[in-house]
């Protein structure tokens, strides 16, 4: 499998499980595979994969030139790039979850959960004011 093949399956993958929260967050396929962690548990898991079988040379995170060394290698590029999937995923279902308890109007949530699928802290920001707004406490995950 190439590192393209690979992108375009987990994007989409990732695009369905978003899907499923903004527009069916109730349902029990969405309760099942996404609110519960499945869906970034398997983009987790594929981060592992990727990262076991093609991250070759050691990981320089102390300065941006050994950053982009390290991401010159397209599949921990493509690493990076499931990894933002997972993790972003994984704050739009907590999002989902405390807007539900917080009584937040789905319609309020949907933009909150698009930040934060394409900008991540963006819309995690975004959602935050919202939640404080409604009276929700400070951050917490």
């Amino acid at each position: 499998m190439t590192p393209e093949l690979t992108f375009k399956l987990a994007s989409n993958f990732a695009i369905i499980g978003w899907l499923l929260l903004a527009g069916l967050p109730n349902a029990r396929v969405t309760k099942l595979l996404v609110r519960n962690g499945v869906w970034p548990l398997v983009l987790s898991g594929l981060y592992l994969l990727i990262l076991a079988f093609h991250a070759r040379g050691g990981f320089d995170f102390g300065s941006l030139e050994g950053v982009t060394k390290l991401f010159s290698n397209p599949w921990v590029l493509l690493a990076g790039w499931v990894h933002y999937l997972a993790f972003d995923l994984f704050v739009g279902i907590w999002e989902t979850k405390e807007a539900e308890v917080l009584g937040i109007s789905r319609w309020i949530l949907i933009p909150c959960l698009f930040f934060t699928l394409m900008f991540g802290p963006i819309g995690y920001l975004l959602f935050q004011i919202v939640r404080w707004r409604k009276g929700g406490s400070h951050a917490s995950i």
